[in-house]
């Protein structure tokens, strides 16, 4: 007879395994939860620790301070024992940001003791977070001058009337244009608006590159260019072109008021005719005025690093006044040598026989441009910029494109800070 062994201690067995099966269980439950919610908060914490990092950069404060002091504000001191924190600073790749930045990249290891999983050998869970925030500076920078490529530029919009006087671009008489690589450029939709009938107008090459004095219109076709001739393959009329509308008013102000010393004036605020009577030179710097800019028969005016703004009034060259002003070679307002207003529609009227020698940009949006007479631009490094350019009399203007020497706004771009990752 078969003897049967005993089966004491087999439960026990089974209650042992089941027991480490409900252990492990509840370590998934237990631990698992409190890794996963580790593991989000340390998230949370490289987030805004690298987001602090970031405005620490645009503040210029010390990042890796700033970054570290959050994230110990967040429960992760990087202590080296229950967590570690690294801050790495990189430059932006090329083209992340409008000028240079930063990224910020907080990395956080944690680690987690548990509790019900040391049954199963696991004392220690490790969990590792990344973040990454993008930091770009301030960027100021020169933008291309307005209406770039253009001497002559006329704003005007709209359709024009059969006068010669409500053209965008007009010639006649017996005056002469002769432009050396700059455009001239019309904002208007209306092919009548380009009138080019008496006188004579050249478009040339530059005399240095190969840049082309052309035609450059809105409009789809028309126009009358009957005295306009191309040199030196330019010349060219094109067609059905897009323009940036004209700029907002630049809010150029003058904190004090101009001051006459002998035959001197000093820059600031002026009310009334500009220059005053006596005054045949202008320091450097901006002139704020309100009046018109009047010069007569025998009338000298000279002026170097100078910005004229017109808040009311307008310019009235007249007889045989004698001009010599460049603009300023420096600053927000490099370039811009006469400036008026949006609100300023006052016409700029160079008449008789004035000879000028003047550097920069004439700014006049709303304002009509006519140079009339026998008036003289000898090889101008000058730009216009008007409402309506028009020239009528014997008068002669030369006119050289150089974009260094004109008005280019200064673009301001603000800092950000943004979260990558």
């Amino acid at each position: 007879m078969k003897r049967e062994l005993p089966e004491k201690g087999q439960v026990l067995i089974l209650v042992a395994l089941a027991a480490i099966g409900l252990f492990a269980f509840a370590a998934l439950a237990i631990d698992g939860s409190r890794v996963f919610s580790d593991k989000r908060h340390a998230q949370n914490a490289a987030d805004t620790a690298a987001l602090a990092g970031s405005l620490a950069h645009v503040r210029g404060n010390d990042v890796t301070a700033v970054a570290l002091e959050r994230s110990k504000s967040n429960g992760y001191d990087d202590d080296g024992a229950s967590n570690d924190v690294t801050v790495t600073i990189t430059d932006t790749p090329p083209g992340a940001c409008p000028g240079a930045g930063k990224d910020i990249t907080v990395t956080i290891i944690s680690y987690v003791s548990t509790t019900f999983a040391r049954v199963i050998g696991r004392t220690e869970v490790t969990n590792a977070v990344t973040s990454t925030a993008r930091s770009c500076d301030v960027n100021i920078s020169g933008g291309a001058s307005l209406y770039s490529g253009s001497s002559v530029f006329a704003t005007k919009a709209t359709s024009c009337g059969n006068g010669i006087t409500d053209k965008a671009l007009f010639m006649q008489g017996s005056s002469h244009l002769q432009i050396w690589g700059g455009d001239m450029g019309s904002a208007s939709t209306d092919g009548n608006c380009l009138y080019f009938m008496g006188g004579e107008a050249q478009l040339k090459k530059a005399e240095s590159g190969s840049a082309c004095a052309d035609v450059i219109t809105a409009a789809p076709n028309g126009g009358t260019f009957n005295s306009l001739k191309g040199e030196d393959n330019c010349g060219a009329k094109t067609y059905h072109q897009s323009f940036d509308n004209p700029p907002p008013d630049l809010g150029i102000i003058c904190s004090s008021a101009a001051t006459q010393s002998g035959n001197s004036l000093s820059p600031g605020n002026w009310s009334g005719t500009f220059p005053p009577p006596g005054v045949t030179m202008l320091q450097s710097g901006t002139y704020c005025v309100n009046g018109p800019f009047t010069l007569n028969a025998g009338d000298k005016l000279t002026g170097s690093g100078v910005t004229i703004v017109m808040n009311s009034g307008g310019l009235h060259w007249n007889g045989s006044s004698e001009v010599k002003l460049s603009a300023s070679t420096s600053g927000d307002y490099k370039g811009l040598l006469i400036y008026f207003p949006p609100s300023n529609s006052n016409d700029v009227d160079v008449n008789g026989n004035s000879n000028a020698k003047i550097t920069g940009t004439i700014l006049a949006q709303n304002s009509d441009c006519f140079f009339a007479g026998s008036g003289q631009l000898q090889k101008q490094v000058l730009q216009f910029i008007c409402y309506t350019w028009g020239m009528n009399g014997s008068g002669q203007a030369e006119l050289m494109y150089d974009s260094s020497a004109f008005y280019s706004p200064v673009q301001v771009i603000d800092p950000t800070i943004s979260l990558l990752k």
